[in-house]
């Protein structure tokens, strides 16, 4: 028998030889691909504590230096008295509820300011105020959620940026007129057939006896953006400050406040807290507590009593036999017999016709008395007696022995075999 040829394998398939290959292959595919350092990564919020890119330490450090008192609110609550300050409010990852908005805007009319980048939220629907592109550039939308009507907007100078060499930067637009004493902070290009008098970026404009900068794009202020001196948009930021810092009640404004509480810093409420203030604070929390309230009212309508009800109040009826004592006892004082015997006969009647199988033997008591006496000829003494009784008073002797005339008449007439 022979034996079989051994399996011989080509060298380069080996593991030991093809993986390094691999390796090699994928090492050399990772130098040579450019690195593409045109997008933006990490936190996306626009916040005062943040240093990356997309933050907004910059701003918080110009102005600190450019003579601004600055701090980071990190609480829900701003004081009441507090109308002296800049509120900073820039484009929050948390957007401020219907009461927080009030709240604020009570405290620029009474001689604050604020800074507002357009976020979501009841704040902008409060400034009348959003965001649109006007320009005719090409732009990658990353941010869907706020863009329904971008047509895009570049500052004046041009701004070499992603991904085209131009920082797009939206716009302000009105919802209906502006108002009286606006001015417009920082300009972009707008594209043909746009407006204007809408390619501004910034916008300020009185409030009672404050004022409120409103900007369109939160790129404005960002990180990445305001560290280069050639783009402007550092200048564009410093105006805005100057605008909302001028006029106040007690001269400048000096102290400017980021609001980082509302970006996700400091306490945030937990799970109790956030459900006591969503019931105590929106409309649609108050619904709930009408509603639960109303539940509550039913089930404690239709549920168990806590106290025992008392028992119904029965009045105790007489037996039959006791009735017919007390009234036996009755006649007897009144001397009733005739109504006594007229009873006692309608109760012979009665039987006398169910046993019998008869309607009604005869339509009065002399009738019947005048059809049984032909029935029985036997009983006429019982019915003369019966008949006495019925037209005179007699003795307690005499109506017992009516009673006894009765049972006799009763066991005469219901002996016979029963007719149809």
């Amino acid at each position: 028998m022979t034996a079989p040829a051994p399996r011989t394998s080509r060298a380069f398939t080996r593991p030991n030889v093809v993986l390094p290959i691999i390796a090699g292959v994928i090492i050399l595919v990772a130098l040579l691909t450019p690195e593409d350092t045109g997008g933006r990564s990490g936190d996306a919020r626009l916040s005062s504590q943040l240093t990356d890119s997309q933050g907004a330490s910059v701003l918080y450090e110009l102005a600190g230096r450019l003579g601004w008192r600055t701090s980071q609110r990190v609480t829900d609550s701003i004081p009441l008295d507090d109308t002296t300050a800049v509120h900073a409010v820039l484009d929050p990852a948390l957007p401020l509820s219907a009461i927080e908005t009030r709240e604020l805007l009570d405290r620029v009319r009474r001689g604050a300011g604020l800074v507002y980048v357009l976020g979501g939220g009841p704040m902008a629907d409060s400034l009348r105020v959003r965001s649109f592109l006007g320009s005719a550039g090409t732009l990658v939308a990353t941010d869907t959620a706020r863009c329904n009507e971008r047509g895009e907007s570049v500052l004046r100078d041009g701004l070499p940026f992603w991904p085209d060499g131009e920082t797009h930067i939206l716009a302000v637009r009105w919802r209906g007129a502006a108002p009286a004493g606006f001015t417009s902070l920082a300009k972009v290009r707008v594209a043909a057939g746009v407006s204007a008098s809408d390619g501004s970026a910034a916008v300020g404009f009185p409030l009672g006896r404050g004022r409120v900068a409103v900007i369109a794009d939160p790129d404005l202020l960002r990180n990445d953006v305001v560290r280069v001196c050639r783009w402007g948009a550092d200048v564009a930021a410093v105006r805005v400050l100057e605008y909302v810092s001028a006029d106040g009640p007690d001269g400048r404004r000096d102290r400017l406040v980021f609001d980082e509480y509302h970006q996700g810093f400091g306490d945030q409420p937990g799970t109790m807290r956030g459900i006591f203030r969503y019931l105590g604070r929106t409309a649609s929390g108050h619904l709930v507590l009408q509603l639960a309230g109303a539940g509550l009212v039913l089930l404690l309508a239709v549920g168990p009593r806590l106290l025992t009800p008392r028992p119904t109040e029965r009045i105790e009826r007489r037996s039959p036999l006791e009735h017919v004592d007390a009234l036996a006892r009755a006649y007897r004082m009144v001397g009733a017999s005739r109504t006594a015997t007229s009873r006692l006969l309608h109760g012979v009647r009665r039987r006398v016709e169910h046993a019998l199988g008869l309607r009604a033997a005869a339509s009065g008591d002399d009738a019947f008395l005048a059809w049984a006496q032909a029935r029985v000829p036997s009983r006429g003494g019982d019915v003369d007696l019966i008949r006495r009784a019925l037209a005179h008073p007699v003795s307690r002797r005499d109506l017992e022995a009516v009673g006894a005339a009765m049972t006799r008449l009763e066991a005469a007439l219901t002996s016979f075999p029963r007719t149809s």
